[in-house]
């Protein structure tokens, strides 16, 4: 192996197969990265196991679904917060087509259940007056925000949670259903159903 001239002092006394080691030290950045994070380390450990003050990932889950709670208007234990507000019909133009844009909107899938008109599919008829679950605004409030999951309904009819005021114009473009005769409604669950006028 050859040997240059300004690699003689670093050669060390060894060798293997001809082969020769050179006695380089680390880069410094190197070695200062390698002790930074050994410091980084021990304050780990220190501030999350021995003295406790920072947050477990328990505890950062906990955190974080208080303050989804606060901000999406959910209860600790993951029920929505529904039942805490008053909710009331509208009747104004802006409110309803708004509803209407929701309840056909593929976001929600409320038609592909009920129908374009209300008229019923998978889902009950919205526009007679027999309804299964009550037709005062805070039932079909609870009703959309919670679902029926055992009948296929899921929460919002997608899973998404929708604002408190677009769900006013929500229940209120369903209302509004009530009294229409749509073509092919489908027929009334006379078992299930109860009488149930909103206008």
């Amino acid at each position: 192996m050859k040997v240059f001239d300004d690699e003689k002092d670093l050669l060390m006394d060894h060798e293997y197969d001809g082969i020769k080691e050179l006695d380089n030290h680390m880069p410094k950045w190197w070695l200062y990265l390698f002790y930074f994070t050994i410091v980084w380390g021990v304050l780990y450990f220190l501030y999350y196991t021995v003295t406790g003050v920072g947050m477990d990932q328990h505890e950062q889950y906990a955190a974080e679904m208080a303050e989804a709670a606060e901000k999406y208007g959910f209860s600790q234990d993951g029920e929505e917060a529904i039942a805490a507000v008053s909710w009331s019909y509208e009747t104004d133009d802006a409110s309803i087509a708004n509803g209407r844009e929701i309840y056909m909107s593929t976001n929600n899938l409320c038609f592909t259940c009920h129908g374009a008109a209300g008229e019923g599919m998978v889902g009950p008829n919205l526009t007679d007056d027999m309804w299964l679950h009550g037709c005062s605004a805070e039932e079909i409030a609870t009703s959309i925000a919670e679902g029926f999951p055992d009948k296929g309904m899921i929460a919002y009819g997608s899973g998404a949670r929708i604002s408190d005021d677009d769900m006013t114009d929500l229940i209120s473009y369903i209302a509004s259903l009530q009294g229409t005769a749509p073509a092919n409604p489908k027929p009334t669950d006379t078992e299930r159903a109860t009488q149930c006028g909103i206008n």
